[in-house]
């Protein structure tokens, strides 16, 4: 039900994959808005902690890699791919975050 809600809200429909098994629940989304612009926020919890998972249109296309930056505490991944724009923020540990974004990655 998260995925297609977000994609009538949105111009990109955004992944939305359960990682449970793998230790990332799903929890559910929400619209969003980063620099003005809507973006999908999905939500995913490891443990006690949040992982929230931005989505957007991308209009430069592109891609880019995962590049990693700490602010504040958290820890926040951002890549571009297939016209999408994507960041995984959270105060988890720097590995388990990039275990997530692979997955992520890896399920399209």
């Amino acid at each position: 039900t998260v995925k297609p809600w977000l994609s009538a809200r949105l111009d990109v429909s955004p992944p939305v994959h359960d990682f449970a098994a793998e230790g990332f629940p799903l929890v559910g989304g929400r619209l969003d808005y980063l620099d003005g612009h809507p973006a999908a926020a999905v939500v995913y919890r490891s443990d006690r902690h949040v992982i929230n998972l931005f989505v957007w249109h991308d209009p430069q296309g592109g891609e880019a890699p995962p590049a990693v930056r700490l602010r504040q505490g958290f820890t926040v991944i951002c890549w571009r791919k297939a016209g999408m724009g994507a960041c995984a923020v959270s105060d988890v540990e720097r590995a388990t975050l990039e275990r997530f974004v692979s997955l992520v990655a890896a399920a399209g």
